[in-house]
């Protein structure tokens, strides 16, 4: 009898010992979830990978305004080389027709005539990158017979940059964020089909 009732305490010792055991061992689990950087798989997923798709997200937006503002400028300086190009093809032809007659459209310039100075400018521009622009053709009043009468051609458009559009989306219709650039390009060359001036 004593010795059974020596071994009860002994008992309650184990007892309490291996329940300590057990909720140290949960308090050490519990522990581990939440320290940052160990990754617990949940579905497949880790909230590392979680936290790596958010921030990829984050810095790839980031990288593609970055890299998006200098191919904006690039395209408006393509639009003004584009313009030049044209202004020049058109005069070439302005300066050898013989019944050039001075005129004016926007683009497509779907109602110009074929084979005319405003057709040649207007097929060698893009209607995407300067949509409506003006293209004009002029030709000097005659001045006696001085054989330097000269025709120009003159485009006119703006180019509406992409990044101040993505700006204006995202503050709202009522701002005054839009900064299109204004493109003008002219030409100027001799008329070739001046009376008494042909050599």
């Amino acid at each position: 009898m004593v010795r059974h009732g020596g071994n009860m305490p002994e008992a309650e010792n184990t007892l309490d010992a291996l329940m300590e055991n057990e909720m140290e061992q949960q308090v050490i689990e519990t522990e581990k979830q939440s320290i940052p950087g160990e990754s617990h798989p949940v579905n497949g997923f880790t909230h590392c990978s979680g936290q790596a798709v958010v921030e990829f997200t984050l810095v790839f937006l980031l990288f593609l305004v970055i890299a998006w503002i200098p191919a904006d400028f690039g395209l408006a300086f393509y639009s003004g080389q584009l313009a030049q190009n044209a202004s020049r093809e058109a005069a070439r032809i302005a300066a050898a027709d013989p019944n050039l007659a001075g005129g004016s459209c926007s683009m497509p310039c779907s109602s110009a005539p074929a084979g005319t100075a405003l057709k040649a400018a207007a097929d060698r521009m893009s209607p995407a990158l300067l949509p409506g622009a003006l293209i004009s053709v002029t030709l000097e009043p005659a001045n006696g017979t001085n054989c330097n009468r000269l025709t120009e051609v003159s485009i006119s458009g703006n180019y509406n940059f992409f990044f101040y559009r993505l700006l204006q989306g995202l503050v709202g219709p009522s701002s005054s964020i839009s900064d299109p650039a204004n493109i003008q390009r002219s030409t100027k060359m001799r008329w070739e089909h001046q009376p008494g001036c042909q050599a």
